[in-house]
């Protein structure tokens, strides 16, 4: 190879490289695109579940008004889903309560540290506490605290329960936590 072959070969090497590390950039920016819509349309999707279970409950009061037994919340169900579409989990949701059972194959381990640092410590463990300081306070009543259990298989995590989240605001984050910490485990 000559050396004016030499020159132009490492020239449109060069472009290429050039090309692919622009398109990658651009991919990249799509991909940060696709996301946050992705993110954007589950939260419209639990905003709407949440106000259909508030105008099923409602409903369900205006059937039978005077009844003195308290009839059970239907829950919603759906699933939750890695950005790659495997179910991760199973959340049911009342105006009270909120239950992820975790799939059979989401190894999720008490001592994983998105787990124990992220979800425990970052999200459940700050939301319970605001509202102790609330109840100190006398702003909430005790009963309408938060309180969150752990339902363990041995060391493996096979539910979470949630209850009084209170706010739609609050459920959101918690299915968007959930779901950060179990597709976290499962790339791994």
């Amino acid at each position: 190879m000559s050396g004016e072959e030499h020159e132009e070969r490492a020239r449109q090497l060069a472009e290429i490289r050039a090309w692919l590390e622009r398109r990658m950039i651009e991919l990249n920016q799509e991909l940060e695109i696709l996301r946050r819509m992705s993110e954007y349309v589950d939260e419209e999707l639990t905003q709407m579940s949440f106000r259909k279970a508030d105008t099923l409950a409602r409903r369900l009061e205006e059937a039978k008004p005077s009844t003195p037994q308290a009839t059970a919340e239907r829950p919603v169900v759906r699933s939750v889903r890695s950005r790659a579409g495997t179910n991760l989990a199973t959340v049911s949701y009342t105006r009270d309560e909120v239950r992820f059972q975790l799939s059979p194959g989401v190894e999720l381990r008490s001592d994983d540290k998105p787990f124990t640092s992220f979800l425990l410590r970052k999200v459940l463990d700050p939301m319970a506490e605001e509202d102790r300081k609330k109840v100190e306070a006398g702003e909430l009543d005790e009963s309408r605290a938060l309180s969150y259990e752990i339902m363990y298989d041995g060391d493996r995590v096979k539910a979470i329960v949630v209850r009084n989240y209170r706010e739609e605001a609050r459920l959101r984050e918690l299915i968007s936590s959930v779901r950060w910490t179990l597709e976290t485990v499962s790339s791994r």
